[in-house]
């Protein structure tokens, strides 16, 4: 039966059913779709390959039961080739035992076959497995490219050729109760997936045994895989051993491992600590120990890590019952890594003693510059830790001479009006001692009162660069206060914008004012060239109405603009060579204001 005799079965036309299906599957209703056959030859309708892709691209369910029937309607869509599904969000979903079989066998057939598009033969049809359910689908599609971001997956397709491999790149089994006994069938399934670059298992309950079942068919079939998220399982150290001997025979493509609430404690810290250095050659660059029981020792050994290493860019410890011996030995490490960009040890009772371990670490770090490559750590977040006034004032002690940190959280730390002084004196030596911080939160400070933001606006006033203050405003006519804050917000984002546009704008008027330069005969040309060098600087000076650029940029600017010769690929080749020292930090500052 054709898609317009389906419709007209339904009485309408068949856009309208291929709607009304995806509506009735978004929301469970599974006994009021059409018969699967007829199901079948909607969603295979090169005629509603538009419809298909947005909705199913990225195909999200939660809290639904999966029986046998539902899993064959959601293996239509899995195996559709309009549908082209390349992530797959499984939430808080039950299975039936022959749901499940015929749900998870769907998936393993997804890589099995070449498409064959130019040709009405799909290969699947040819099956005379139970498995295929004799679909005739058999189309495979490709996303040419797909990235992670953040703790969780945005894939992003390019165009879909249809001759492409078919297969996920993004899978997502979280709260399904995932126990060590069915992480057998589940690495049945990994290992038909070669695509596959995101895995998250999170919110089960797998344990050392279950992660060894799947280490294997990781190895195997998942070589692309480069973001593993097994966070709120039951791992514990031994499991982290085994995941660390993955990283070393397997795991050389993974960037993101996300193992945070699993009981890990230090000596899991240590195995995966000793796996974290150049000689195994691994590409980490996010790791999450969140919320597990490292304690000082386990930090320790982070900290020992941190010395060697260099691919790790994010460190997330928060909750690990660090205390300030474990701190202080961190950040000991930290002082001789330049690779490592964000760290985060809220909840870790650390008081102004472990503070003074930062402070050591922001005052030699001090004599990195943002032209570095790798120009130290730029995020730190301190949240939830007993600081207080003094480890307030122990911690800007640090800031005043660091050079490279843009981004602090200080939230809940217990902070009064007297810390909140040390903190105005840091933005206030921003206006002199840049680059400083970009972003500042001091949200859950309760303490602090209506004075303490009155001095925090007349500190912002006279600083250029911050861009963002989160605070809680709980007093009477706080919006008066914080209109000030905003208005001086709002005026730093003008000038974060005018360093990125005023380099550029320069050197492209120059160019074009300066254009008959190298095609002229005469030495009375008329036009630009004829005036005299230092009026010509000053009208591309004038450009720069907010002066946001140094006299040594404005010279370089210049000599790019008049110089034809100079080629540049990119607009931050540019920038780099106009900015020079100051480039990394522009750079920050506009990623900043565009987030």
């Amino acid at each position: 039966m054709d898609t317009a005799a389906v419709a007209r079965s339904f009485g309408m036309d068949d856009e309208r059913v291929v709607r009304r299906a995806i509506r009735q599957i978004s929301i469970g209703d599974f006994a009021h779709l059409p018969p699967l056959r007829d199901l079948k030859t909607l969603f295979n309708n090169p005629q509603h390959q538009q419809i298909l892709q947005h909705t199913y691209h990225t195909f999200y369910l939660d809290h639904i039961a999966i029986d046998e029937v539902t899993a064959r309607v959601l293996s239509v869509i899995l195996l559709s080739r309009q549908c082209r599904c390349r992530s797959l969000q499984l939430h808080r979903c039950s299975f039936t035992d022959s749901g499940r079989k015929v749900f998870f066998s769907a998936l393993s057939i997804m890589a099995e076959y070449p498409a064959d598009s130019h040709s009405g033969v799909s290969p699947i049809s040819a099956m005379s497995s139970p498995v295929a359910f004799k679909m005739g689908l058999g189309a495979r599609h490709q996303m040419t490219q797909s990235r992670h971001t953040g703790s969780h997956a945005l894939v992003h397709c390019a165009q879909a050729d249809n001759m492409a491999p078919m297969g996920l790149y993004a899978l997502e089994l979280c709260q399904l109760g995932l126990s060590d006994k069915k992480c057998a069938w589940l690495g049945s399934v990994l290992e038909t997936q070669p695509y596959l670059q995101l895995l998250s298992l999170r919110d089960n309950h797998i344990g050392h045994t279950g992660i060894r079942r799947l280490i294997s068919p990781l190895a195997r079939g998942c070589r692309k895989l480069s973001v593993l998220d097994l966070s709120g399982n039951m791992l514990q150290s031994q499991g982290v051993r085994i995941l660390a001997q993955f990283l070393v025979t397997s795991g050389q493509g993974l960037e993101t491992l996300d193992v945070s609430s699993n009981g890990v404690t230090a000596i899991g810290a240590r195995d995966l600590a000793n796996v974290l250095v150049p000689e195994f050659n691994l590409s980490l660059k996010h790791l999450n120990l969140s919320m597990n029981q490292l304690e000082g020792s386990g930090c320790e050994a982070m900290g020992r890590m941190l010395v060697q290493n260099q691919t790790l860019e994010v460190l997330t410890l928060s909750q690990n019952n660090m205390f300030d011996n474990g701190c202080q030995a961190l950040f000991f490490g930290l002082e001789s890594n330049t690779t490592l960009k964000s760290l985060d040890i809220s909840g870790n009772f650390i008081s102004h003693v472990g503070a003074r371990s930062i402070q050591t670490y922001l005052q030699s770090s001090s004599t990195h510059t943002p032209t570095d490559n790798q120009p130290g750590l730029q995020s730190l977040n301190v949240s939830a830790n007993s600081l207080g006034d003094e480890g307030i004032d122990v911690l800007c002690g640090g800031l005043s001479a660091n050079r490279h940190l843009i981004d602090l959280i200080a939230n809940n730390v217990d902070v009064t009006d007297n810390g909140m002084q040390h903190v105005c004196k840091v933005l206030k030596a921003g206006a002199v001692n840049t680059p400083s911080l970009l972003t500042l939160s001091l949200r859950h400070n309760y303490r602090l009162t209506r004075n303490s933001y009155a001095q925090l606006a007349e500190a912002s006033k006279a600083n250029h660069n911050i861009l963002r203050i989160a605070a809680d405003l709980q007093f009477e006519g706080w919006d008066e206060v914080w209109t000030k804050v905003e208005m001086i917000l709002i005026r730093n984002t003008v000038y974060a914008m005018e360093r990125y546009r005023v380099p550029l704008l320069m050197v492209a008027r120059g160019r074009i004012l300066l254009r008959d330069i190298t095609h002229s005969t005469s030495a009375n040309s008329t036009g630009i060239y004829s005036l005299p060098i230092e009026l010509r600087r000053m009208i591309l000076i004038a450009l720069d109405k907010h002066s946001v650029l140094t006299r040594t940029q404005h010279i370089s600017a210049l000599n790019i603009a008049c110089n034809p010769a100079n080629h540049f690929s990119t607009k931050q080749e540019l920038l780099a060579a106009v900015l020079a020292n100051d480039y990394a930090f522009v750079h920050e500052m506009i990623k900043t204001v565009h987030s």
